[in-house]
């Protein structure tokens, strides 16, 4: 009950901002989002596996391994560590993301321009990130918004469905390479914000560009993701000159899928950073809550349901639709009530003496009964077995038969005499 109250506690403390991690705008106003993953591996050592990190806790990390993928931590000539990904490689967000949220990550120059790169609002795909586009320059596949460091120039490419393109993957690349600001040198800082209808890109916090995006909850014909896009987007240069307007972008309207994916090229990235909002917290804590909920695993239950229910109540209306797990919340609910209810002990039922017939023990009935009539109300017993020592008879038996045998004998013997 103590740890319950705490957890709870905690969530309220949270949900009130006492202890909320922000990030600020470059106007420097609050724009309430919540610091929940940051990575940068220093606490690692050269050439441990992306699975020994931290970055499973949020992202999925998965690379194909027959064709040589491997994604591990590596180490500068200047002692700095960061996580190398080589070759037929991929890390998404595990959970797409809904509302707004900010993405941030250190980058070295990418190899292969388009064969590497970022991936924003990304839909979630049946086919890799890293498989190719069937175009010439076979570049990945459903990146969303992909953007790859490349040169002095930050790539900004929006993907668009188009039944007649010539790929199988029946899209087009629309790519505008942007130049990087003035002293920007390798590593540099990338950073996407991304309030649900617009993303904002910077370079070490120089406003690069603006994805506008509009008309949600378009299905596209064939191709290789699942779910909703936006219907139409628009690029802008950071001066707010228009350089791209585009029909059926594949930029998810049902959530955000980030991270970043290589195919037949490295890519490194540092510092990770992401923040989100309040809705998307309450989705991971409802993720938290098991499939099922049994009796061996009810008090945690119990536990991770009051802390989703905190942060839900919490919430506006406007911010309770974006929760896309909330059905999962309340059929735990509803477990855990069914499974209390089932294990409470019955209880003896109150009985009305007006209404209810008289009754007598049956030890008084018994007691007060004839004895044959007692006997009836008895439960039958299984008769008992004496055992008798019959020895002594047996003794008693010979020796009154040696007697007779005995006497009989004397008796003819004196009749024969007389």
């Amino acid at each position: 009950m103590l740890k319950k109250s705490l957890s709870l506690l905690i969530a309220l403390c949270l949900m009130a901002g006492g202890l909320m991690l922000t990030a600020f705008a470059d106007d420097g106003s609050d724009n309430g989002l919540i610091l929940i993953f940051e990575e940068n591996f220093e606490e690692y050592e050269k050439d441990v596996n992306v699975s020994s990190t931290t970055m499973p806790n949020f992202f999925v990390a998965d690379y194909n391994a027959i064709g040589d993928g491997v994604i591990y931590v590596q180490e500068a000539s200047n002692g700095n560590l960061y996580l190398k990904s080589h070759v037929f490689t991929q890390i998404y967000s595990a959970t797409p993301i809904v509302g707004a949220y900010e993405f941030s990550l250190d980058v070295p120059e990418a190899q292969g321009k388009a064969q590497s790169g970022i991936l924003i609002r990304a839909p979630k795909t049946h086919a890799a990130y890293y498989e190719g586009d069937g175009h010439p320059d076979t570049s990945v596949c459903q990146g969303g918004l992909f953007l790859y460091p490349h040169g002095s120039t930050l790539g900004v490419n929006v993907k668009t469905y188009d039944e007649n393109a010539g790929s199988t993957a029946f899209l087009q690349n629309n790519t505008v390479e942007f130049p990087l600001p003035q002293g920007a040198a390798y590593p540099y800082n990338i950073r996407a914000v991304d309030t649900g209808s617009e993303i904002t890109l910077y370079v070490n916090d120089t406003l690069i560009c603006r994805v506008t995006f509009a008309d949600p909850g378009q299905v596209y014909g064939q191709h290789q993701s699942d779910g909703k896009f936006f219907g139409s987007a628009k690029l802008y240069d950071a001066e707010g000159n228009e350089k791209g307007s585009y029909t059926n972008p594949l930029l998810s309207s049902d959530g955000s899928y980030i991270g970043w994916t290589t195919r037949v090229a490295d890519m490194s990235v540092d510092n990770i950073r992401v923040l989100v909002n309040q809705s998307y917290q309450t989705v991971l804590a409802i993720n938290k809550l098991p499939t099922k909920v049994t009796e061996k695993n009810i008090e945690d239950a119990k536990e991770l349901a009051a802390e989703a229910r905190a942060l839900y109540d919490a919430l506006t209306e406007e911010e309770k639709a974006l929760v896309i797990n909330f059905a999962k919340l309340t059929k735990a609910e509803e477990s855990i009530t069914e499974l209390e209810s089932a294990t409470e002990a019955p209880t003896d039922p109150v009985t009305d003496p007006e209404t209810e017939p008289e009754t007598r023990p049956v030890t008084e009935a018994v007691t007060n009964a004839p004895e044959s009539e007692a006997a009836t109300d008895e439960v039958p017993q299984e008769p008992a077995v004496k055992v008798i020592d019959d020895s002594l008879a047996v003794w008693i038996l010979i020796a009154v038969m040696i007697a007779a045998v005995l006497g009989a004998a004397g008796f003819i013997t004196v009749k024969v005499r007389k």
